[in-house]
């Protein structure tokens, strides 16, 4: 499970640094190299925008936010992988109260982690605690639609967390914002 996981946050380092690439202005033609005799003139750019008196600016910056932030909730963890509708009430509300701390802001990928009790001998119950962090993941657009993208298990995915000093019924909610 590990490698999995090591694999996914190196595919958000990769979205990161792709995403931060500039592109170079397509409708500026490149100009007459030195020593080149050609006189004609440029034709005008062929892609639909601006006029070409228009100011060259450059585009806005995209990609994601290299700083993730996070919500932590806590919540009934076998009640909400039950379906309870109590459980997934009292989600939908912690997440929708806690997603206003970050007005006009849109998430592009989410990470939960989430915690859902231990085996005998005080281990972390990996494949509970796996199961309640999708659980997690399913309801989040639902709690906060204008906040979190459409679920799809590639952009909104769950974990397991082991570390044993979390509470069982915690789910750490790591957010990946879009940059503008």
């Amino acid at each position: 499970m590990a490698g999995w996981l090591f694999a996914d946050l190196l595919l958000v380092m990769v979205v990161v640094v792709l995403g931060g690439e500039t592109p170079a202005n397509p409708a500026t033609p490149p100009g007459p190299h030195e020593g080149s005799t050609d006189t004609r003139t440029p034709p005008g750019p062929t892609l639909p925008g601006p006029s070409a008196s228009a100011p060259n600016t450059p585009p806005p910056p995209g990609g994601l936010d290299p700083h993730t932030r996070s919500i932590t909730v806590r919540v009934d963890p076998e009640a909400l992988i039950s379906g309870s509708a109590r459980a997934t009430a009292s989600l939908r509300e912690q997440v929708a109260r806690k997603s206003r701390q970050f007005p006009g802001e849109r998430v592009a990928f989410v990470m939960v982690f989430g915690n859902a009790g231990r085996l005998p001998g005080g281990a972390v119950d990996t494949g509970t605690s796996t199961a309640f962090a999708k659980a997690v993941a399913r309801l989040l657009p639902s709690a906060a639609p204008q906040f979190f993208p459409r679920y799809h298990k590639e952009i909104i995915r769950g974990y397991h967390n082991t570390d044993p000093r979390i509470p069982s019924g915690t789910a750490e909610i790591e957010l990946f914002f879009l940059l503008h």
